[in-house]
């Protein structure tokens, strides 16, 4: 039986015709409730492909609840992405789709390829790069109603991985090779002119991404993490010391980074890709996306057995434990450890069920991290909280029951937390 530090967040789609879903502690279901692609929106807003069959959730309320939403394909969804909560578009197994309503239809614009990876830069004009082999590239400036393509038969072998767009000239694409373990890096700067590889590595690498036409990242097998400042011509290794595999990349603003893959494994940089510092995803699944606003306050990371992990101002959060045993009464319970850095626990204790809301305050009063803001049933609740990215200092955690709800009961407690780094 996993001990409650291994216990990872897991959510039950309802059965039947329940169609939303809460985040609970289950045992882990089968393996094709892997996800594979999530993309945060804004901080109310966002999508998660599940399993091999394509299906589709969608949070509303910054991931508390997760709705069943139309499903436009039945094999499997590589990428989402959305330009606004309106239009977005999937890249699939077996197609490309697109919604201009929020996910409650979707259009099939073309349904010649699978494809690895999409990127729209605006509503007309994006590029997608098919899962087949040797690699092929589209480009559509209308929408997706018509496309051109451009293969590259000078590598017959390789299959594409990603992409990683600047504008509509720049073009950075990311292919593998599984038979030898390795990976091209091909870089446009005219979607006339050719895709030209400028640089071959070992590992096979998964993802690309850049912030600017001379500084990106690539990461994949065997702790392959590496960074160019000259726009892909020279790369330097920047693996923080491990031999994870790095399946997902992002780089969510000119300085603000993470990268994810196996054993729960999340780093994170703050300085353009420079340096990576781990932070405590606690889990143990493997991760095969991450998506962050710009901004850098929300975003989520989904993987394996249905894990879905939440980062707020604080870090990342979910549910660690939760007991059936009904307590006598409300309790806080000091957090464990403390003082601490980065993680602590926070257990609370609920006599009956409720709207419960568990908040983290510094000195000034100001609200850094929301950890629960939702119903909770009655027993022992306990929540990891991953300060990484706070200063050194005191801190107060709050929780509060009854306020919004139907009962009549209110109650609130407040603890000190000292972070120290």
């Amino acid at each position: 039986m996993k001990t409650a530090a291994t216990f990872v967040l897991f959510f039950i789609l309802g059965l039947l015709n329940i169609t939303t879903a809460q985040w609970v502690n289950i045992t882990p279901p089968e393996s094709d409730t892997t996800n594979f692609a999530v993309y945060t929106v804004n901080s109310d807003v966002a999508f998660i492909s599940r399993g091999n069959k394509g299906t589709l959730l969608k949070t509303t309320n910054a991931g508390l609840n997760w709705a069943l939403i139309p499903n436009p394909s039945t094999q499997g969804i590589n990428k989402i992405q959305f330009l606004d909560e309106n239009t977005g578009f999937l890249g699939g197994n077996n197609a490309l789709f697109k919604t201009t309503n929020g996910g409650v239809s979707w259009i099939t614009l073309t349904e010649t390829d699978g494809f690895a990876d999409i990127s729209f830069i605006n509503e007309n004009t994006g590029y997608m790069v098919s899962i087949s082999s040797p690699p092929k590239i589209y480009r559509t400036t209308d929408g997706g109603l018509n496309y051109t393509s451009r293969t590259i038969f000078s590598h017959i072998n390789y299959s594409g991985a990603a992409l990683s767009i600047l504008n509509q000239s720049i073009i950075f694409l990311l292919t593998f090779r599984p038979a030898s373990d390795s990976s091209i890096v091909f870089k446009c700067t005219n979607w006339d002119s050719a895709f030209t590889p400028v640089y071959f590595t070992k590992p096979m690498c998964y993802d690309i991404s850049f912030i600017d036409e001379n500084t990106g990242v690539i990461c994949g097998n065997m702790g392959a993490l590496k960074r160019t400042s000259n726009g892909g011509i020279d790369w330097v290794n920047v693996n923080p010391g491990n031999n994870i595999t790095f399946q997902a990349l992002h780089l969510n603003n000119s300085l603000s980074g993470y990268v994810a893959g196996n054993s729960g494994s999340i780093f994170k940089t703050t300085n353009s890709g420079i340096n990576w510092v781990q932070q405590n995803s606690q889990t143990s699944w493997y991760i095969n996306d991450i998506h962050v606003l710009p901004g850098d306050s929300t975003g989520f990371a989904v993987g394996e057995f249905g894990t879905i992990l939440k980062r707020t101002n604080g870090g990342f959060t979910f549910l660690t434990h939760e007991s059936g045993n009904i307590p006598a009464g409300f309790t806080l319970f000091q957090n464990y450890p403390n003082p601490f850095n980065p993680a602590t626990k926070i257990s609370f204790a609920l006599p009956e069920s409720g709207i419960t809301l568990l908040e983290i305050f510094d000195i000034t009063g100001r609200l850094v991290s929301e950890i629960v803001n939702t119903k909770l049933s009655a027993g022992m609740h306990e929540y990891s909280f991953d300060a990484m990215d706070l200063a050194a200092g005191l801190y107060f955690c709050k929780l509060t029951f009854g306020t919004g709800g139907s009962s009549e009961t209110a109650f609130s407690e407040v603890k000190k937390m000292l972070l120290i780094k």
